[in-house]
């Protein structure tokens, strides 16, 4: 039941990305570009904090902003398929936790670019549900909620917001390759309805326990941003740290 569950929701993503991505093709569009380096330590085999470190900048106007993101995360429940895989952000083959809990806290702000501000705090909160299929491939759904302090005066706002992602390895002696795609639509309290839906297609690449790179292209519409339509370079460097304990 849980596989048809799968693959109904994936046809009607795909049905939702062709009606929206045909209705925008003749708009506008900005670029922008993401570098980030994400860090994780993993200190126990089913817990783990880590940092991402992201940046932006729009290829246009040149405005960046600078982001600090921490996190912990809580894996659990073992799938009917037992085996050993390395997810897009795993280290190194671990057996499948088909749950993970996840709450962090984000602070963002504008680099100083021709006078413009931003500024954001958010405390959010997310659960992850795995479901691996035979092949290496895994579909993913992860439910978070983004509690948000925007500028000066601390607006509060809330968004809620859907992502599914499908991704499969390959494996060719000590390197590991993970292409993957997904889905995310977002819910925004300030505007009562989803405004934002983003789609993602790239790959992780790993040759050593310790260092993975992450390439992807990102397209975001958004009906009440004054970019309507983004396209992002994304590339993200992983690094990875455990202790003895978690390698049990």
């Amino acid at each position: 039941m849980l596989v048809n569950f799968n693959r109904k929701v994936l046809l009607l993503c795909i049905g939702f990305c062709c009606c929206s991505i045909s209705s925008i093709l003749a708009q506008e569009t900005s670029t922008e570009f993401w570098p980030e380096v994400d860090l994780w330590y993993r200190f126990t085999p089913d817990w783990r904090l880590s940092m991402y470190l992201p940046l932006s900048k729009n290829i246009e106007t040149k405005y960046r902003e600078g982001s600090i993101v921490v996190q912990a995360d809580y894996a659990w429940g073992n799938s009917r398929f037992i085996e050993d895989r390395r997810l897009l952000d795993e280290n190194r083959e671990t057996q499948m936790k088909i749950n993970l809990t996840r709450s962090g806290y984000l602070i963002t702000k504008s680099l100083g670019d021709k006078g413009e501000t931003f500024e954001e705090n958010m405390l959010f909160f997310e659960e992850h549900f795995r479901t691996p299929f035979k092949n290496h491939i895994l579909v993913s759904h992860r439910l978070r909620s983004d509690l948000r302090w925007i500028g000066d005066d601390n607006t509060f706002s809330y968004r809620v917001r859907y992502r599914l992602i499908i991704e499969r390895e390959w494996q060719a002696k000590k390197v590991s390759l993970v292409p993957f795609i997904n889905v995310e639509p977002y819910y925004d309290s300030r505007y009562e309805t989803i405004n934002r839906v983003r789609y993602i297609g790239g790959a992780s690449i790993s040759w050593t326990p310790r260092i993975a790179f992450e390439g992807n292209i990102t397209y975001q519409h958004d009906t009440h941003s004054s970019v309507t339509n983004l396209w992002a370079l994304n590339i993200i460097l992983h690094v990875f740290f455990e202790t003895t304990k978690a390698k049990k």
